[in-house]
């Protein structure tokens, strides 16, 4: 299982600008600079329980997107994908290759 921290950059990367401009800060401050909740709310004069649902919202969000879109999941096998491009012997990758790339079976 994926750290939660990592998954939620992840997926905000990919996502990320489908969140509102404030959902993006506090988003930001919280996940990629480690602010607290109460130093979000402190710094931007809103309460604990404001940064808080705001978070809790683009987590749900960004979960949302990717259950819909599953761009995350398409890149992550692409980057396999690409790896595998870099093996001496591509033949002998190429039926592995070919079940990475399958996306009739994921969508």
């Amino acid at each position: 299982m994926i750290d939660k921290n990592i998954e939620m950059a992840m997926l905000y990367d990919v996502y990320g600008k489908l969140l509102t401009e404030k959902q993006q800060d506090i988003f930001k401050e919280y996940y990629l600079y480690n602010l607290s909740l109460r130093e979000i709310a402190e710094n931007r004069n809103i309460s604990y329980q404001g940064v808080r649902d705001s978070i809790k919202t683009s987590e749900n969000m960004l979960r949302s997107f990717e259950e819909k879109i599953n761009m995350l999941k398409l890149l992550v096998k692409v980057k396999k994908a690409y790896n595998l491009c870099d093996e001496k012997d591509l033949n002998l990758k190429r039926e592995e290759l070919k079940n990475l790339l399958k996306v009739e079976d994921d969508m």
